[in-house]
């Protein structure tokens, strides 16, 4: 069974005449993918590679590159990014990262109960 539905496979093919060639629809596939999956399962990284006529290892490549994907489960409906940079962290950074961590009751990278 494939996880790319009929519709995400017209929302990537519609990347096609906008860019130079199908190598370089890769990150917007990933991009198309994350949104409707909420996420990058293995086993779409094959589906992708075929539709752009690129081996799996091109996308994985690209794939594991940008931290933005995730690949074991779906993320939550609303993704909080803290900047943790030394000029972040002497802006506050560190600080509102553990306020999150103590409201929420979760942990860089993982997910509220409730999906959120």
């Amino acid at each position: 069974m494939s996880l790319l539905t009929d519709a995400i496979r017209e929302e990537i093919r519609a990347y096609f005449p906008r860019y130079p060639n199908r190598r370089a629809v890769t990150l917007p596939a990933l991009h198309v993918v994350n949104a409707r999956l909420g996420y990058v399962p293995q086993e779409v990284v094959s589906e992708i590679a075929g539709l752009l006529e690129l081996s799996p290892a091109e996308v994985q490549d690209t794939l594991s590159f940008y931290g933005f994907f995730k690949q074991d489960k779906p993320e939550g409906r609303t993704r909080i990014w803290v900047c943790r940079s030394i000029s972040c962290a002497a802006r506050g950074g560190e600080e509102m990262l553990e306020y999150l961590v103590g409201k929420l009751g979760i942990h860089p990278g993982q997910t509220t109960a409730d999906g959120r």
